[in-house]
């Protein structure tokens, strides 16, 4: 399965994509794109365009990011159109920058940190199960 990585407002970036290939490295998932959002409507743009080729889209950054441009802002006006099946916190035990599962049918979005050691540390045992379970239907 083919994923696509969006970095938003992100530090680090070929930092943070070589953390999320090795955690991700023993699944189904193949990330195939990587893009860079450095607005809310780029961000948008970015998601929508890669749904349309892949199930999972990764966003790396924006958590940290506050008002209009943060992460949970720009998700939270998109999702108010259509609720999604499922949302799980990805609670960072490293800050408070915490990510996100977001499902809706056979589309996975998952927002992480943009720091590799918080990316580690969100791939957790529930996170691997659920892109395990997901990446094997």
């Amino acid at each position: 399965m083919n994923c696509e990585i969006i970095f938003y407002l992100a530090r680090k970036t070929s930092l943070c994509e070589k953390t999320l290939k090795k955690e991700i490295a023993d699944l189904n998932i193949h990330p195939h794109t990587s893009f860079f959002a450095t607005t809310p409507e780029s961000l948008g743009t970015h998601i929508i365009n890669s749904l349309e080729r892949s199930n999972v889209v990764f966003i790396t950054g924006g958590l940290g990011s506050f008002g209009k441009i943060g992460i949970e802002n720009v998700l939270s006006k998109a999702l108010a159109y259509k609720m999604p099946d499922d949302i799980k916190k990805l609670k960072n035990p490293l800050s408070s920058n915490d990510g996100y599962i977001i499902r809706q049918g056979g589309q996975l979005i998952v927002v992480l940190p943009d720091e590799p050691q918080e990316i580690q540390a969100v791939f957790s045992d529930s996170l691997m199960g659920y892109l395990k379970a997901f990446s094997s239907q």
